[in-house]
């Protein structure tokens, strides 16, 4: 136990070994230690001076010969405090020089209606708030698995914040879902927004082209892209109005 104890400070088995015979013995010469660990008597000597430069051992000097002491084991206390000052007045310096490891996006694209329910369903699956920003057409492409899709989204409690266009089917969109629980929804106009989608939810970003012919979708997976994004729509949704005009 006491081995296992002091391995976990940093000290080797036989480090560890040599120090708790010589806590169990006291003052000993250094054959005395290779006799009772069984460590070969050169790298006792080496061990035991491994030991003093680290303050666990001290020796005095009897006819010439070396005694080795233990130091207390109260005193290892207060060299693991002195290890720890001096980690937390290296810290700064240190966390300078760490550079993390940058998650690697991964990019997918997702063809055809079949490829945009699968990141509708995704939606449902990371239950987190979800940002949809430009066309409203998805009901044109997607027909009642928009309804449904809608319905289970409520039902899981997903927050929906919509910026759309002032297309008609913008306002088409956009008034079906004003009625939805758990749904804001704002407008700008056309000019500002992309005739694409941009949804945006958990660590994805979503760009969906509503090709009749060929609707495909590209989602970016990362953590450290998101954020600027997050943020992008934010501004956004400052400057988007609540309602447009009919004119």
């Amino acid at each position: 136990m006491e081995i296992g104890i002091l391995k976990e400070l940093g000290l080797s088995e036989e480090e560890s070994k040599i120090y708790i015979t010589l806590l169990k013995r006291g003052s000993s010469l250094a054959s005395y230690v290779a006799e009772q660990t069984g460590i070969n008597r050169s790298l006792v000597y080496q061990i035991l001076d491994r030991l003093i430069s680290r303050g666990y051992v001290s020796y005095v000097i009897k006819n010439n010969v070396r005694y080795y002491n233990p130091v207390s084991p109260d005193k290892l206390l207060d060299l693991l405090k002195e290890k720890e000052r001096k980690l937390k007045e290296a810290l700064p310096e240190l966390n300078n020089l760490f550079q993390p490891v940058k998650e690697k996006p991964i990019v997918e694209i997702l063809e055809g209606t079949e490829g945009i329910k699968t990141i509708l369903n995704d939606i449902l699956k990371e239950k987190q708030e979800w940002l949809a920003l430009g066309s409203g057409k998805a009901p044109e492409l997607l027909s009642y698995y928009v309804e449904h899709w809608e319905k289970e989204r409520v039902k899981n409690k997903i927050l929906m914040k919509a910026i759309l266009d002032s297309s008609e089917a913008g306002k088409k969109r956009g008034q079906t879902l004003s009625k939805l629980s758990y749904t804001k929804v704002k407008y700008m106009e056309r000019k500002y927004l992309s005739p694409s989608s941009t949804w945006i939810y958990s660590n994805r970003l979503v760009l969906v082209v509503w090709s009749k012919e060929h609707p495909f979708a590209i989602r970016t997976i990362s953590s450290e892209i998101i954020i600027s994004y997050k943020n992008h729509f934010e501004q956004l949704w400052k400057l988007a109005k609540n309602t447009i005009s009919t004119s």
